[in-house]
């Protein structure tokens, strides 16, 4: 039974890595702004993973309440994902476009 609660009380962070994961994914995609990657230039798919970065925020944050789950790493990494994801991707995709 233990085994199964710390599945649920890790639920969430899973949730909030996804967000990270997202967040820095768009920072490389901002680096190269306008390098071609599929049909979509590198700022188009910046712009997709900082939205889905909003999604996955979304559903951590739902997730740790309806779960109950919280937890003090699963705050500080929530907050690390939310600074990378919200503050540094858009930062570094300003700057690239504006050169």
């Amino acid at each position: 039974m233990n085994i199964l609660k710390a599945i649920k009380n890790n639920i969430p962070n899973a949730i909030t890595c996804m967000n990270l994961l997202s967040g820095s994914i768009a920072c490389l995609f901002a680096m190269n702004s306008f390098k071609h990657v599929g049909m979509l230039l590198g700022y188009q798919w910046a712009f997709i993973f900082i939205g889905a970065a909003a999604v996955f925020d979304f559903c951590d944050g739902f997730a740790a309440r309806l779960l109950h789950a919280g937890s003090a790493i699963g705050k500080e990494l929530d907050s690390l994902s939310d600074s990378v994801s919200f503050g540094l991707a858009p930062a570094i995709l300003v700057i690239a476009l504006m050169q």
